[in-house]
């Protein structure tokens, strides 16, 4: 029975991916996220993973995020996001070497369905980097989304 319902938590319709740009609001960076969301449980869950590279004039970032976020209302049009993850950030500049460091970050933000299987959404993202590389990180990301 556990390999069953295991088994239906894989199946495509519990699948997204989505291509979000970026703006890296500290650091001033640009680029594209793309996502993998998995919904275990076929509601409003999902697991994110998403990873990308955004480039700026200072530097260029490369992130490997994991998250979980609800994605409300799954019947209506209009969807509110809400998260928490974290994040493995590299920092490359020119003459320095690459610098790597953990960070944690929120969603908050807006998922609405433009046609069968398609959204368009915003996500605000604020985001926190302990010592012993203290950082704080803001960005938005306006993006497409399919579900599979």
């Amino acid at each position: 029975m556990l390999s069953a319902a295991f088994a239906g938590a894989l199946d495509a319709d519990h699948f997204s991916v989505g291509v979000p740009a970026e703006v890296d609001l500290v650091g001033l960076a640009f680029g594209l996220r793309p996502e993998l969301l998995w919904r275990p449980f076929g509601g409003a869950t999902h697991v994110r993973f998403a990873t990308g590279l955004m480039i700026g004039p200072e530097l260029a970032f490369v992130p490997f995020s994991l998250s979980v976020r609800g994605r409300w209302f799954p019947r209506g049009r209009v969807h509110p996001i809400a998260g928490i993850g974290g994040e493995l950030q590299t920092f490359y500049a020119m003459d320095y070497p690459a610098v790597a460091r953990a960070s944690f970050f929120g969603e908050l933000g807006v998922d609405v369905d433009v046609a069968d299987r398609w959204s368009v959404g915003l996500v605000l993202e604020p985001g926190f980097a302990p010592q012993p590389l203290l950082g704080f990180g803001a960005a938005a990301r306006l993006g497409v989304t399919r579900n599979l």
